[in-house]
């Protein structure tokens, strides 16, 4: 079986994401924080696929973008107005 070959920019904004998701530094338009904690989901998948390698990596964009395709579906059926927080 050959190993797939990933482009290494790709690899470094799937992993800047994860990593900005696992330590949650930023404050996401609240599609990681709707339903869902996407850090804990993040978490758990990071440790059962660990994250070391550029397939580990993939595989956890992955799971990023299935989960946000999935609540954007949730979100939809419902009549919701998102602001932003004033500080």
């Amino acid at each position: 079986m050959r190993k797939k070959k990933h482009n290494k920019k790709y690899i470094a904004e799937a992993e800047k994401r994860i990593t900005a998701i696992l330590n949650d530094r930023e404050e996401f338009d609240d599609w990681t924080q709707f339903c869902f904690s996407m850090q804990d989901a993040v978490q758990a998948a990071a440790t059962v696929w660990g994250r070391s390698t550029d397939v580990d990596i993939d595989k956890l964009n992955a799971f990023i973008q299935e989960m946000t395709l999935k609540e954007i579906q949730n979100v939809s059926q419902f009549d919701i107005t998102f602001k932003r927080k004033e500080n």
